[in-house]
């Protein structure tokens, strides 16, 4: 293919995060750490002020301050140095992501051309461009994009450490900080390097075939279910672990099956980066599983319930893309991202089905209903005023946050959010006067098909035309105060 065509390639990919940062809207852990960060420039400690992610409760709410304790710092410290510099906003917010994506399609093409050739570094930044996970991380602003970059840097790293010879080389000391700004980002402690460093030495004396990665993955899964209470005999272990292999082929291997199957020989910088992201890849997949069995039994419903909730998180598998890509470029007498000669036509079309994936993804992403409805409380709403959310979602959670960083995103407001199923007694519970005494809107999420009670009247907000009808607001319509 010619050089025309991968900047072509490269192009159309950065005109697709622009559009994603543009039209797709933020992700609701974007919201939750927005909410953190908001809060602590507000009043110097960050909390989440209407209580736990995860619930107590399988019926509501119970408002608390949740303090962050630093678990996020290196996210958070990026978020909140954003928003000094420009302003507390989801617009911000969407730029910040926009940065992320593009410095990390920067970072790729500077450490790939320094390590192999400005040709390869055009081509892998062009599919880099368009891997959906990064355009998704982009247009939701979550932190897979940064983690990327980092992961490209400490590659680089390991690389010229490799290339050094030298018995202890300064590149050393790279990953080894930025691993633990990566366990940072994802809220992890620091004493996970210790087992990390452990299962990647391990990875250097094995071959790290399907049976080893298989191993490994069933061995974290069962350790990190077994650390968390659940019974090994938990029925979702074993399609949630299927799953999560699934999800490791088509995050991680889709990608690299435009990689040309004629590779060169083993070098020991290719045979280090390929085990190592073997021994990665197989922990992930085992710690995915692990989640996806740890939320259905939270929530108290099976696996398919809960994949349907938490279906992507098989993007945390994107930091080994190039890793893998850097281990194919880097063995001897590699043609690298070559297609010229057998595979061109299958390229060409797995490149289209893959650019179709993300108009999709940007085309088909509606705007979230509570965005907007929290936006439109935003004017509307009074400090003694508080908001109830009835939704039936195992994220119904992140969802309330998502009301309140649209509807205060400065969080020096007084009002309350709760969240109650549609199963539970919120009817009574508001006649009661007790905790929902304040409340005074009602969000109802889409396929409740909960009604109002008497007294209570609709409320058109602004921007409904955009979202879901099904989603209702309820405001207090009685002659007489609310339990007054």
């Amino acid at each position: 293919m010619e050089r025309k065509f991968w900047k072509g390639l490269l192009l159309t990919g950065i005109i697709l995060h622009l559009l994603a940062a543009l039209l797709m809207p933020l992700g609701l852990d974007a919201h939750v750490h927005a909410s953190y960060v908001s809060d602590g420039m507000n009043d110097g400690e960050a909390h989440l002020e209407w209580g736990h992610l995860r619930a107590d409760s399988e019926h509501g709410s119970v408002p608390s301050e949740v303090a962050a304790d630093d678990k996020w710092f290196a996210w958070h410290l990026i978020i909140e140095m954003w928003f000094s510099v420009f302003s507390i906003s989801e617009t911000t917010l969407h730029v910040l992501g926009l940065v992320g994506g593009l410095g990390c399609l920067a970072t790729i093409f500077l450490a790939t051309r320094e390590l192999f050739s400005e040709e390869q570094a055009l081509k892998l930044t062009a599919l880099a461009s368009i891997y959906p996970p990064l355009i998704r991380a982009t247009g939701r602003v979550y932190q897979e994009g940064v983690i990327l970059m980092l992961v490209a840097v400490s590659t680089y790293a390991i690389i010229k450490a490799l290339r050094d010879k030298k018995s202890f080389s300064v590149w050393w000391s790279i990953p080894l900080l930025l691993a633990m700004v990566i366990l940072s980002f994802k809220g992890m402690p620091m004493w996970y390097l210790l087992p990390a460093s452990g299962a990647l030495y391990l990875s250097t004396k094995l071959e790290m075939n399907q049976i080893h990665i298989a191993i490994i993955a069933v061995v974290v899964q069962l350790f990190i279910i077994n650390r968390n209470g659940i019974e090994i005999t938990n029925s979702d272990i074993v399609p949630a672990l299927l799953t999560a292999f699934i999800a490791y082929f088509l995050y991680v291997k889709c990608g690299l099956l435009l990689v040309c199957s004629n590779k060169g020989k083993q070098t020991t910088e290719s045979e280090y980066i390929s085990k190592g992201s073997r021994m990665i890849g197989a922990s992930l997949v085992g710690w995915i599983a692990a989640l996806w069995v740890t939320e259905a039994v939270a929530f108290g419903t099976d696996f398919f319930d809960i994949f349907r909730s938490f279906r992507h998180n098989g993007r945390y598998l994107s930091l080994l893309l190039i890793p893998m890509w850097f281990a194919v470029l880097a063995e001897e007498g590699s043609r690298g991202l070559d297609f010229e000669k057998d595979n061109k036509k299958v390229a060409i079309v797995l490149i289209g089905l893959i650019l179709a994936v993300n108009a999709s993804l940007i085309v088909l992403t509606e705007e979230r209903g509570t965005d907007v409805i929290g936006a439109h409380l935003q004017d509307k709403i009074s400090d003694d005023e508080d908001v109830l959310f009835i939704a039936n979602s195992p994220l119904s959670m992140h969802r309330l946050y998502s009301i309140k960083f649209s509807m205060d995103p400065e969080s020096d407001g007084d009002s309350t959010g709760f969240w109650r199923t549609n199963t539970s007694d919120w009817r009574i519970e508001l006649v009661e006067c007790d905790t929902l005494k304040n409340v005074n809107w009602i969000i109802n999420y889409p396929y409740n098909n909960a009604t109002a009670p008497l007294g209570w009247v609709e409320v058109e907000f602004e921007g409904s035309e955009r979202v879901s009808e099904n989603y209702h607001l309820y405001t207090w319509g009685g002659e007489d105060d609310r339990c007054s």
